[in-house]
């Protein structure tokens, strides 16, 4: 059952869409694709090393909004939550992300990143020859010049390639040691999502957590296959959370904490409702934005106000309409 919350709003911002876009579209200009203007992009490094949590908060709040990509808004105050539980039980490590695009999501990881943690970019970008199911199509000068207007290319390591060519040693040697955070968002084809996962298994730090992308999309019934086909031979991982069309993987004795967590933080938000199912054999906590009629419907006070404003409008227009007929 979900939560019946009625608490104060957070930041209204507008859900991005995670349809696939079709074939021979142009998508719309990034803010950064002429690059850096007006500043140095050492002048940025100097202000988010002085205060990375606001730098954070802003790219939450703003500087989403400007990147092309298909990850929700939300996703980032999830992971905000979760960056705050995987500190408080110590957990450390690199961020990764397969299949960055232009950075939407990454940037996100990497501002949560301590000043010196790595950032591991994976994904195809020009090489499209490799994008066999058209699941996106990554840009470098536009995933780079995003990432240094919002973050900074300091401590971002990219690798150019096919994730399912790519070695755990080879991935730990460019991540520094093990991934504490890990968003799968890469290819969209049973095989690519079960390699995927498998190479995010065999490199995450203990309590680390995987971001899986589109398991639950229609239009990419292939994750759904590969993930599953995971979790059924020999899953080291166990989901614990969805929402905000991603699934968050972590092992098994960090789901209940993780869970938790997220669940303490967002059930008293008016625009999220919170709730617990079951997924593959393992228990999950679900979040979702409320819309304006479940609020409605759950909230006493605005539903007293709704159903009070609509007696006086059907009222108005019984006079309006009995006017109407005596005049005749």
């Amino acid at each position: 059952m979900f939560a019946d919350d009625d608490t104060e709003e957070v930041d209204e911002e507008e859900l991005s869409h995670s349809n696939p876009t079709p074939a021979g579209a142009e998508e719309p200009s990034d803010l950064a694709s002429g690059g850096i203007s007006g500043r140095s992009q050492a002048a940025v490094n100097r202000q988010r090393a002085a205060s990375p949590e606001r730098h954070f908060n802003r790219y939450r709040a703003i500087g989403q909004r400007f990147v092309t990509g298909f990850s929700h808004p939300e996703t980032l105050l999830v992971l905000d939550v979760l960056n705050a539980a995987q500190r408080a039980k110590q957990v450390s490590g690199a961020v990764a992300e397969i299949g960055v695009h232009h950075g939407k999501l990454f940037i996100g990881l990497s501002l949560l990143q301590p000043p010196g943690g790595k950032s591991v970019a994976i994904d195809i970008f020009g090489d499209q020859e490799l994008n066999i199911d058209n699941s996106g199509r990554g840009d470098f000068e536009r995933f780079e010049n995003n990432v240094k207007v919002w973050s900074s290319m300091d401590d971002v390591v990219v690798h150019q390639g096919d994730s399912t060519k790519l070695e755990p040693a080879k991935l730990r040697e460019l991540a520094g040691g093990d991934i504490r955070l890990f968003s799968v968002d890469g290819g969209h084809t049973n095989e690519i999502v079960f390699s995927d996962m498998r190479l995010a298994e065999a490199t995450l730090a203990d309590g680390g957590i995987v971001i899986a992308d589109d398991v639950f999309n229609e239009y990419w019934p292939g994750v759904a296959t590969g993930t599953l086909r995971y979790l059924l031979n020999g899953a080291k991982l166990a989901p614990f959370l969805i929402g905000f069309n991603k699934v968050f993987f972590t092992h098994a004795e960090y789901s209940e904490f993780y869970r938790s967590e997220v669940n303490a933080a967002l059930a008293g938000k008016l625009r999220f409702a919170t709730g617990s199912s079951e997924f593959a054999g393992h228990e999950v906590g679900l979040v979702a934005l409320q819309r304006a009629q479940d609020v409605l419907r759950k909230s006493h006070l605005a539903g007293t106000l709704y159903r009070g404003a609509y007696r006086q409008m059907v009222r108005g227009l019984q006079i309006v309409v009995g006017r109407s007929e005596s005049s005749r």
